[in-house]
């Protein structure tokens, strides 16, 4: 039924690439919203299955029990380490160590979407005029000799001028 379309969507996806890739702000700040709602979403997903596997350890599929023993067998030193994948630790262990690395990738993207939009453009706009005006004039800073004698009374002013208070 979709036979005759097929080559039609790999073309719509390029497109849509292409029109996402362009230097918007209105169209990077839904890249940037996109992308960090994904993140969030999947680090929630990846803590929600290490509580499953915490309470289902035996439900841990065969794809990663092969990872882990590739993993082990690379790094044999860790083996002491790092929980068994029969053990109710494991699934905390390892989204605990996924989410720690991904967790400031998520913080940058909120970030940035943050400042997307139109307060990039307002910050590209401050830009440029700052640059069609130039630089303020540098100007020499002033040093003031302060006279120790002068600063002491200050001090004992001050201290004078200060309540005392009844102990």
């Amino acid at each position: 039924m979709f036979e005759p379309y097929l080559p039609v969507i790999p073309l719509v996806g390029l497109a849509l690439l292409l029109v996402l890739c362009l230097p918007f702000a209105r169209i990077q700040k839904l890249v940037l919203e996109l992308s960090a709602l994904v993140l969030r979403l999947a680090l929630l997903a990846l803590l929600g299955a290490a509580a499953y596997l915490w309470f289902h350890p035996g439900a841990l599929p065969a794809a990663v029990m092969d990872t882990y023993n590739t993993f082990l067998s690379t790094y044999p030193r860790l083996k002491g380490v790092v929980p068994g994948p029969e053990t109710p630790y494991f699934g905390i262990c390892a989204a605990a160590l996924l989410v720690s690395v991904l967790l400031p990738l998520l913080a940058v993207l909120d970030v940035s979407r943050k400042l997307g939009g139109w307060r990039l453009c307002r910050l590209r706009a401050l830009a440029a005029a700052q640059q069609a005006v130039g630089p303020p004039p540098a100007s020499a800073p002033t040093v003031h000799r302060v006279n120790r004698r002068s600063a002491a009374d200050a001090l004992a002013e001050a201290v004078s001028r200060k309540p005392s208070r009844a102990t």
